[in-house]
């Protein structure tokens, strides 16, 4: 039996979903208790949340066999936005809508609309790291180093940030998301 055909499979793959929704749960709990003043309680789900994530993270990697790149990560996240965008939230209007539900309806919309800019945003990673042009571009721009804030202009970003020595990753055109 091929090991994506098992049982085992399916139930690693339970499992991360379990995990990646406690960790994101687990952080909102947090935040609401952090509202209330409730500190002790708060480190609790923080703490819970963060295992919560590398259980998370070793599951991905079996299921994945292996790390997987930041290219594939954002070809993966642009894919999954879409869909959400595209499918997901829309059936939900829908039904919102045949059932007389017209505020949540404009909700799903909403959030639609979101992550159809998320997967414009992650797209454009996707575009810019397959013609390497993440950090030069055929023309010049302003470029800030998210470490210090250093602003520079030309056609790519600086290797080493002038003022925090900090690497050329740090690096955005200025103004973007």
């Amino acid at each position: 039996m091929e090991f994506k055909d098992s049982r085992t499979y399916l139930n690693l793959q339970a499992a991360l979903e379990n995990e990646l929704r406690t960790n994101a749960l687990y952080g909102l709990y947090r935040k609401h208790s952090d509202q209330e003043v409730l500190l002790e309680i708060s480190i609790v789900f923080e703490t819970i949340s963060r295992n919560a994530q590398f259980i998370g993270e070793r599951l991905r990697r079996i299921l994945n066999e292996g790390d997987t790149s930041t290219f594939q990560n954002l070809v993966d996240a642009a894919n999954t936005e879409f869909y959400v965008a595209n499918s997901l939230y829309s059936q939900f209007s829908d039904i919102a809508t045949e059932e007389g539900y017209n505020d949540l309806a404009s909700l799903f919309n909403g959030i639609a609309n979101i992550k159809l800019h998320h997967y414009s945003t992650l797209q454009t990673f996707v575009e810019n790291m397959e013609n390497n042009q993440l950090f030069c571009k055929s023309q010049e721009n302003l470029w800030i180093c998210l470490g210090c804030g250093n602003i520079l202009s030309g056609e790519c970003a600086p290797q080493i940030c002038p003022i925090c020595g900090y690497p050329q990753g740090y690096y955005q055109i200025y103004g973007c998301y």
